[in-house]
């Protein structure tokens, strides 16, 4: 074969491997487009948040961003295990207990418009149950005097304990203690004949019981001699609507149904008007119309009285004299009156395990639990509902509860939750939401604000189906020192919360995060915390926070993985280690600044595949310079190897030797032979 022919075949099988490469590199692209390695930055769409704002709206999540396996797109979707109980009947059975408690109201409230004297107990016949009502005195009810004020439907039993089978409901100014040195044991009777409650009015309810020897209290079904399972047809419940409670030593247990005000042990104050103050009002008006009429018909009343009249039995938070037009008086209210709205409790040593709600809280006012336990609640196990203030939790358990385990829901400030602990709950171990009442205008009128000033501390979240700690919203919370082992994710914080600090937690072999900072958060820190194990560290989305001084540790994809906007967040001085695709991630994230990082990456080794690499370097573009570049070589090194030789011009007219002639490309040329030649 000729040397033209030779190549010619060469440069087509050159071109055709070039075209074949550009071609396979470009298929490969483009399929690992969906990769995350190689998935490209995307654009920040038109709603999300941007970080820094002073209003930071809280935004679903983008079902549409790419994500890493184990990050922390919302799913993962776990809820509280369904509930057992008829919504419907009980539902009607909540709206009967309302209407029962009106009764009550209404008929005290009656008795002190007509002046009729109600100064000793009495019994009300409501619905199909009776409601005995223990009015104000100074002597404290106790044990003895509910036998002599209800001996057919309060009954000591051949064990010692006592059956409850009638409704009671404590006034203002009267005490009922349910105490014993000895141990004690009542039993509220629950069954399909119906179910009693014990409901504190604004009086006050102890239940004081001794270490060893605890007050126990149980709802009680007649027919098989046993607590009520069975919420369907309602369950004997305890509440306190405002006034004080104190539990100390005691046991409740298999108490409540569907709502939270009958929840089992429920401490609500009330957030509308006081309709005994209404009353009151009403019976001022009248009692000044007629001192006003007496007054004029009196010779001498021909000077107003400045100061006003004053009128007998007229509550303090009401209107208490008649005045005269000007300048009205500042009124006077006094929160240690037992008819203030709040609630206030004491819960100490106590032990609530399988109510419909553990403990249920709204309207609260200087709530103290400590060295209790809640546990195996059909909802939640602790639920601080609306407006409950100044509450602390120490040395408490939450365990084994359908839902979460504690909750602090919006309109809670000034929580101080310390040495708690949640495990096993089927959601969380402690949500803390402090989202606003309302996002505009509303039927109630809400505010706007965010709740917040909550913190929880040195406590211990482990093995929790969904989140150790979940923050939703709110500004001025602190999650610190904290042991949060297992969990679907340690701490999330997210709903555009702010000033949150996550500081000295230890997060242990999460399933998939170990800290989310998400969709919204401004203003946060995330430092001195030491998280090992789960499919990544640290994981930000569309906030801004201070991830700085973290020990991160073997997590099987990232150490910190940053999406979305995050141009106001700091990742600096934190030491990492494991193994993963990149230490920090960033390939889905806008702005990042990270030349002013410094972070120990050191101990960081990168798994990612060799192919996957590739398909990181070899865009097409790229592929093509790199196939040009490499022809041109190819070309360059194939023309050095040729060996030229050089042929004296006039070889064919050389003298003949040997008797033979030499043809013109045997002859050798060299510098000698030119020199001879000239």
């Amino acid at each position: 074969m000729t040397e033209p022919k030779k190549g010619r075949k060469l440069w087509r099988a050159i071109v055709v491997i070039g075209v074949l490469g550009v071609a396979g590199l470009v298929w490969m692209q483009s399929t690992a487009s969906g990769s995350p390695a190689a998935s490209p930055t995307p654009k920040p769409t038109p709603s999300a948040v941007k970080p820094g704002s002073t209003t930071p709206k809280p935004q679903p999540p983008d079902a549409t961003q790419p994500t890493t396996p184990g990050e922390a797109k919302d799913d993962k979707v776990i809820d509280r295990l369904p509930y057992p109980g008829d919504p419907e009947a009980e539902a009607a059975y909540v709206a009967d207990e309302d209407r029962r408690l009106v009764e009550v109201r209404t008929v005290d409230s009656l008795a002190r418009w007509s002046k009729t004297s109600l100064n000793s107990p009495y019994r009300i016949a409501t619905g199909s149950a009776y409601t005995l009502v223990l009015t104000p005195r100074r002597e404290v009810y106790t044990i003895k005097d509910l036998l002599g004020l209800a001996p057919q439907t309060f009954i000591r039993q051949p064990d010692g304990g006592y059956l409850l089978s009638e409704h009671v409901v404590i006034q203002n100014g009267a005490t009922l203690n349910l105490a014993s040195s000895g141990g004690l044991t009542l039993r509220l009777a629950s069954d399909d004949k119906g179910f009693v409650s014990i409901v504190n009015y604004g009086g006050v309810l102890n239940v004081q019981g001794a270490n060893g020897r605890p007050v126990r209290i149980t709802s009680w079904n007649r027919d098989t001699d046993g607590p009520d399972t069975l919420t369907n047809d309602g369950r004997s419940y305890i509440r306190s609507l405002g006034g004080q409670v104190r539990f100390r030593y005691a046991e409740l247990s298999d108490l409540g149904f569907w709502s939270g005000r009958t929840g089992g042990l429920s401490l609500t104050g009330t957030d509308r008007p006081n309709s005994g103050s209404l009353d009151t009002l009403g019976e001022t008006m009248r009692v000044g119309k007629r001192a006003t009429k007496e007054r004029e018909a009196t010779k001498g009343a021909t000077k107003p009285e400045t100061t006003g009249t004053t009128l007998n039995g007229a509550g303090k938070n009401s209107l208490s004299q008649v005045l005269p037009a000007g300048k009205l008086p500042l009124p006077e209210v006094d929160i240690a009156d037992p008819e203030y709205s709040y609630v206030s409790a004491l819960i100490q040593n106590t032990t609530v395990k399988r109510n419909a709600f553990g403990l249920f809280a709204a309207s609260a006012n200087g709530l103290d639990i400590r060295d209790s336990k809640f546990d195996d609640s059909l909802v939640d196990g602790i639920v601080m509902h609306r407006y409950v203030t100044n509450a602390v939790i120490d040395s408490s358990t939450a365990d084994g509860n359908a839902g979460d385990g504690f909750v602090l829901s919006r309109a809670t400030t000034g929580i101080v939750l310390s040495e708690i602990e949640a495990s096993r709950n089927h959601r969380n171990g402690l949500t803390m939401s402090g989202l606003p009442l309302a996002d505009g205008p509303s039927a109630t009128g809400s505010s706007l604000g965010s709740y917040g000033n909550n913190t929880v501390s040195n406590s211990k979240l482990v093995d929790n189906a969904r989140y150790g700690v979940e923050v939703i919203g709110g500004t001025n919370i602190g999650v610190n020192a904290n042991d949060l082992q297992g969990n679907d994710m340690g701490v999330v914080v997210r709903g555009g919360a702010e000033d949150v600090s996550v500081v000295g937690n230890r997060v242990t072999e999460p399933i998939r995060q170990g800290i989310a900072i998400r969709d919204g958060v401004t203003k946060s820190v995330i430092t001195g915390n030491i998280v090992s194990g789960g499919n990544t560290s640290v994981y930000l989305r569309d906030s801004a926070a201070t991830v700085q001084r973290n020990t991160l540790s073997d997590a099987d994809s990232h150490a910190i993985s940053l999406v979305g906007s995050v141009s106001e967040t700091k990742v600096t001085e934190n030491t990492i280690s494991g193994r993963g695709p990149s230490a920090i991630d960033t390939k889905r994230a806008a702005d990042v600044n990270m030349h002013r990082w410094k972070n120990d990456e050191g101990n960081w080794h990168d798994t990612t595949p060799f192919v996957v690499t590739l398909k990181r370097f070899l865009q097409p573009l790229t592929a093509m310079w790199l196939f040009l570049a490499a022809l041109l070589i190819f070309t360059a090194a194939r023309g050095a190897r040729r060996i030229r030789r050089v042929v004296h011009p006039y070889a064919d007219k050389s003298p003949v030797t040997d008797g033979r002639t030499l043809s013109a490309g045997s002859v050798p040329v060299s510098n000698e032979n030119h020199l001879g030649a000239r």
